[in-house]
């Protein structure tokens, strides 16, 4: 099979500490290498990212650094776009890594299905940090009770057609067909491209046999700051571009959050708010410990039997508080 030339496409800002095990495994790809070109796409970094990568290129001329003057990640990735040589684009996620056969898996996942536009896989989590709240972080990422129904996160045994996938390999004619990233969204720049790329007719497939390893944030501050964003920001861009580009998953956790402040508001006045906020709590409690007792057995790891329910609610509180601020915003 004769493999068409590829783009891969990298957003990339202060990440040195990721950069290199990164370019480690996309240059080790078995993709071949004169069917194939790596923009790294760098918001003028300044912790040495760019010098690290300077010398990886200067050694696989494969690798070509282009400047983002600003931190944008949909500007990056437009930029990466409008470069691009090839007839596909993969968008490749700097906190992750890649084996040997994942571009080639793309790839090929695009040829032998031609009814779909742009091709995933599933996404296994690991921890940045190797502690207690790093995995039990990583971990509930995996879940359907932490991550709904979000396919390449809890994963699938078959191919199937989804509304979204983890990074994504297109063929570079859908952005002649639909348009780049929308400039405009800070976040959820992929959620609102592939609502569009649905919406015009087009198919998102994930693969099983296509994983990447992500490394999931393990700092406290910035899970909690990612995950408000996370929940902010579906509503922000669907009201930015003006139609709804979120799933029933992104409304859940902003119900559950405004169930418990009802709850709390009447249950000073009212024994049956508070019966009602109880059982509710109670349902959570022993659901949480649930899916916390099957992530400790499968990852032989008893102590998250303790960590994972205090990380699911803290998840699910912080995510439904960002998607009120979201909604409720009209500025």
């Amino acid at each position: 099979m004769n493999l068409p030339f590829l783009s891969v496409v990298i957003p990339c800002w202060n990440e040195a500490r990721f950069i290199g095990p990164f370019l480690d495994s996309v240059l080790a790809n078995t993709y071949p290498a004169d069917r194939m070109e790596v923009l790294l796409v760098d918001g003028m970094s300044e912790d040495g990212t760019r010098e690290i990568a300077r010398r990886y290129a200067v050694r696989d001329p494969r690798l070509v650094l282009v400047d983002n003057p600003g931190h944008s990640k949909p500007a990056a990735l437009n930029l990466g776009i409008r470069q691009a040589k090839g007839d596909v684009v993969v968008r490749l996620d700097v906190h992750a890594e890649y084996p040997p056969d994942y571009l080639e898996n793309c790839v090929r996942g695009l040829i032998e299905h031609p009814q779909a536009d742009n091709v995933g896989g599933v996404r296994i989590s690991r921890a940045r940090d190797d502690t207690l709240l790093g995995r039990a972080i990583a971990y509930s990422t995996t879940s359907v009770f932490g991550a709904g129904n979000s396919k390449y996160r809890v994963g699938v045994a078959e191919p199937q057609w989804v509304d979204t996938v983890f990074g994504g390999c297109y063929r570079k004619s859908v952005f002649d067909r639909i348009g780049l990233f929308d400039e405009q969204l800070t976040r959820a720049q992929d959620r609102e491209f592939n609502h569009r790329l649905r919406a015009a007719g087009g198919g998102i497939l994930l693969l099983p046999e296509i994983t990447c390893t992500y490394y999931a944030r393990s700092d406290l501050r910035e899970f909690c700051s990612w995950t408000f964003e996370a929940g902010y920001w579906p509503f922000r861009a669907s009201r930015t571009v003006g139609r709804w580009i979120g799933s029933w998953r992104n409304v859940v956790p902003m119900a559950f959050v405004a169930a418990l402040a009802t709850g709390a508001a009447a249950s000073p006045v009212s024994r049956t708010a508070r019966r009602a906020t109880g059982a509710v709590l109670t349902a959570y409690g022993l659901t949480a410990l649930t899916f916390a007792v099957r992530l400790a057995r499968k990852h032989r790891d008893p102590a998250l039997i303790a960590a994972m329910p205090p990380v699911f609610l803290a998840t699910h509180v912080i995510y439904g508080a960002g998607s009120v601020k979201g909604a409720l915003e009209r500025t």
